[in-house]
């Protein structure tokens, strides 16, 4: 049974999930290791058994903190490297540093070829000011470590359901970048297409361990669920304003020391808000743990 909420009819919903390190996939088994959560473990989990059970989508689009592209301007679409494999996602081990097995895991999905091409020419025949094109590239380890999370038995493969990773507008600063990438892939939702982000809602991986205050930690999640929870528009003026107010950018870049895990929020409410199911965000899990958020957030409801 799904431990998410089920209300009527509506779009697919949209999910940020915080996603930690490699070692978030051994969550289950060793808890609260470094780099994993086992609340943010079965909230993924859980996540994984509604899409396949309830929302059943025919794709889904994904947008990790772990691709920038290389222009301010521009969004790159993932497609395989060698079609002679098939269209099945390479993954990436971008990730240094962990015992060696970890550069074993495995995770199963397959690309779709037309449906990357189109995202493209959508992206490109906006007004967004966003230009897009193709790249060879498998799936980062925030797409495929999560994912394998949420759908343990290579469960998109075999529901045959594509997955596509988009990337982020290489400016962290540029929330209207980031949330027009949101707006644009929105217009798969009623597709049948499931949008996804992950990041992490607080991360900062330079004070893992110190011995200094780590207060920012919960100050800002309170902060970012003042913006995202409330039940009003304008929700991207007031992430803006974190970047004009002295004391706010200062928070901010105590919980984000760079911005590529926090922005992905950005893409998120932008995917929901044309049906405004911005304003029916919930916060299915979070805990402040050192300096990491794991907040996973449902931007509107269950179909």
């Amino acid at each position: 049974m799904s431990l998410l909420p089920s209300v009527g009819e509506a779009m697919t919903p949209v999910f940020f999930l915080s996603h930690g390190g490699p070692t978030f996939m051994y969550s289950e088994k060793e808890k609260d290791i470094f780099g994993g959560d086992i609340g943010a473990f079965r909230t993924v989990r859980a996540v994984g058994q509604t899409v396949i059970q309830d929302i059943k989508p025919k794709f889904i689009l994904y947008v990790s903190a772990h691709w920038q592209s290389k222009a301010d301007d521009l969004i790159e679409v993932a497609v395989p490297k060698s079609l002679q494999q098939g269209l099945e996602n390479e993954l990436i081990y971008d990730f240094y540093g962990f015992p060696e097995y970890m550069y074993h895991e495995t995770f199963h999905s397959e690309n779709d070829l037309s449906l990357a091409d189109d995202i493209v020419n959508t992206i490109n025949h906006s007004d967004s000011g966003l230009r897009a094109k193709l790249t060879e590239r498998g799936i980062d380890h925030g797409v495929w470590v999560p994912l394998k999370v949420a759908f343990p038995d290579d469960e998109l493969l075999k529901n045959n359901i594509p997955l596509i990773q988009v990337s982020l507008a290489r400016n962290d600063y540029d929330f209207d970048s980031q949330f027009k990438l949101g707006q644009i892939l929105s217009k798969y939702r009623d597709k049948g297409g499931l949008v996804l982000t992950s990041g992490m809602s607080v991360h900062n991986l330079r004070d893992m361990g110190s011995a200094g205050n780590k207060d920012y930690n919960r100050q800002f999640t309170t902060v970012l669920n003042n913006i995202v929870l409330a039940k009003e528009q304008n929700k991207l003026d007031r992430f803006k304003a974190l970047l004009n107010d002295a004391l706010s950018k200062e928070l901010l870049l105590k919980a984000h020391p760079t911005l590529e895990h926090f922005v992905p929020i950005i893409v998120a409410l932008g995917a929901a808000e044309p049906s405004e199911d911005d304003l029916n965000v919930k916060e299915l899990y979070n805990k402040c743990f050192e300096s990491l958020g794991w907040g996973v957030y449902q931007f509107g409801d269950l179909l």
